[in-house]
């Protein structure tokens, strides 16, 4: 296959170029090192492409939103768009950018698709914040260093009936929303194959230290470098499950492969990859032979309690797909990442 990925710098778009390529499909890719703009320096992308020189990837440095994206279009077999403004804190300060980047851009993406190679899978890159602040409407409890929810049927995460309305999602999770709905209703209405997948925490060695986006490296570079990170809000209990980039991008090949249009699925590490900011901060002492230290600051608007991605759809739809990555190998990966500067 012919494989557009948008987005090609990023974590998860790396990621997808680098095992498409391994697996012997060509592979496009458009970035526009918008990350750069948008976290500083510290965001920046463009050694991520740099770093791939040995690749055969025909890269273009362009918005997946220019005109000429069409012509790239017409001549793939598929797409996976992972382009976005992809933080929540960020999004509160640049609303209309966050809207016009994730929002419009995903639907203007769509409209090239339907217009020009309306067989082509198309993978849309959502989030777990399309639920806004709802995971937080259930009760929990502590468990050692993490909450754990009072209802046991909860244990293995929240599933795809979960709602999206009516509680505060900040701008990224209302433009994710447009985006993963429009992404479906291409699928219902005009035909187009597509997938919407509601990604939890994503990381990897490629994953820039951000504070505004990517908590795992930006600790990690915090403890390697002797600095004190701020743990934002709940006593450090709150929980969240990892899965490594390149897990997700072997799920998105599975997808192409067989596509299942309209459908969508939380993807995430699960209970078994699943861990608190205490937890956390444990391991990352483990994993650097280092002490961090941390102080504690306000909560986040909108931001979680406790997620964990209940898997069961997606493995059901997709059983040749599993994770290959712990937290562990995870965290080892990033600190030897960063660790070569």
């Amino acid at each position: 296959m012919r494989i557009l990925v948008t987005g090609g710098a990023g974590l998860v778009g790396s990621e997808c170029c680098r095992l498409f390529t391994e697996k012997g499909h060509q592979v496009v890719s458009v970035d526009n090192y918008m990350r750069g703009k948008i976290f500083g320096k510290e965001g920046d992308t463009k050694a991520t492409m740099d770093a791939m020189g040995d690749l055969n990837v025909e890269h273009h440095e362009m918005d997946f939103r220019d005109d000429g994206i069409a012509e790239i279009v017409k001549r793939v077999d598929a797409i996976v768009h992972t382009a976005a403004q992809p933080s929540h804190p960020r999004s509160i300060e640049i609303p209309v950018e966050d809207f016009q980047i994730n929002a419009w851009g995903t639907l203007y993406l769509l409209e090239q698709l339907r217009k020009h190679n309306k067989e082509a899978p198309f993978v849309f890159c959502s989030t777990n914040k399309v639920y806004g602040e709802v995971p937080n409407f259930f009760a929990y409890k502590k468990a050692g260093k993490r909450f754990e929810p009072m209802d046991d049927s909860l244990r293995d995460g929240f599933d795809e009936s979960l709602q999206i309305d009516r509680c505060m999602h900040t701008p990224f999770g209302v433009s994710k929303v447009a985006a993963d709905m429009y992404t479906q209703e291409y699928a219902r209405l005009y035909g187009l194959k597509t997938g919407v997948f509601r990604m939890g925490c994503i990381t990897g060695g490629a994953a820039k230290a951000v504070e505004m986006h990517n908590w795992e490296p930006f600790f990690i570079k915090k403890a390697l470098t002797g600095e004190k990170p701020t743990v934002f809000g709940y006593g450090g209990y709150q929980v969240r499950d990892v899965i490594n980039a390149r897990d997700l991008a072997m799920l998105f090949l599975e997808f192409m492969q067989k596509p299942r249009p309209g459908e969508v699925y939380n993807v995430g590490g699960g209970r078994e990859n699943s861990i608190s900011i205490l937890e956390a901060i444990d391991l990352i002492e483990k994993v650097t032979g280092k002490k961090l230290n941390y102080e504690m600051g306000p909560e986040r608007e909108a931001d979680h309690i406790w997620w964990i991605s209940n898997c069961r759809k997606v493995m059901s739809h997709y059983p040749n797909w599993s994770q290959n990555h712990t937290i562990e190998q995870t965290f080892r990966e990033i600190s030897e990442a960063l660790s070569k500067g």
